[in-house]
């Protein structure tokens, strides 16, 4: 009962925060609407799931006040993606925590026994994987590709085109997190479609610059963003082994 009450007051609130009235296009006026309705729908799923009314009455209250907080301090901070990640953490936290706390001691028992049988080491051998291919990757792959680099722009023969702010720091990021999932999900051939779909996006900027240099510039970061993709899976699995 406790996971499926918790998935079911998670579902209500993303079906709240993010369709019914996003958050990018939410006013102040709306910052106790979207409380109220929200509580009135947690407070449906409580009694569906045969709590006792005034139990539920409370936990939909104490729900409303939370997410009254939540909304004044995500409106001033709306455009902030950290804001947006660590308030969707809080709120599973929170939701899970309410389910939790109204459930009968047996159900307790059951969610407890789930938490402990589940397989928290492979959950965090594949997240230190993920880690790994992110920003200890991106710093390796610029050290090692720092020669070239001043190398390639100091060259008066190269065409000096300003990329997007980070653009490609966060190219990496994804094209490494696809890789570790391949690598983690025991599909190489998929790694191959990642570089595949990152030659045809690239074709045109090595047809533009015309440079072996930024050619091979290109080439070098590619297979070793590549290189670090996969080795960060191997090692998240064969950690998640040991």
């Amino acid at each position: 009962m406790v996971q499926s009450l918790a998935i079911a007051l998670i579902a209500v609130y993303v079906l709240f925060e993010f369709y019914l009235f996003p958050i990018e296009r939410r006013f102040a006026k709306q910052l106790f609407t979207l409380p109220i309705l929200q509580s009135a729908a947690w407070l449906v799923v409580f009694i569906l799931f045969s709590t006792p009314l005034i139990t539920s009455l409370v936990a939909a209250l104490v729900l409303a006040g939370i997410s009254v907080a939540g909304n004044m301090w995500s409106l001033k901070n709306k455009d902030n993606l950290r804001t947006l990640f660590a308030k969707q953490g809080l709120v599973v936290c929170v939701l899970g925590s309410a389910a939790y706390i109204i459930a009968p001691a047996a159900e307790k028992h059951v969610a407890i026994n789930a938490l402990e049988t589940a397989d928290w080491w492979t959950l965090a051998s594949w997240t230190m994987a993920f880690l790994l291919a992110m920003k200890p990757s991106s710093l390796a792959i610029s050290l090692l590709l720092k020669n070239w680099t001043d190398e390639l722009f100091r060259s008066d023969s190269t065409p000096q085109q300003k990329p997007l702010k980070d653009a490609g720091a966060f190219i990496g990021y994804f094209e490494r997190a696809l890789i570790v999932i391949f690598v983690i999900w025991g599909q190489l051939p998929g790694v191959a479609i990642v570089l595949a779909a990152k030659s045809v996006f690239r074709f045109g900027d090595l047809k533009d610059h015309g440079s072996r240099m930024y050619t091979e510039y290109v080439l070098l970061g590619t297979f070793a963003s590549v290189l670090f993709g996969i080795g960060s899976g191997l090692i998240g699995m064969y950690v998640s082994e040991l």
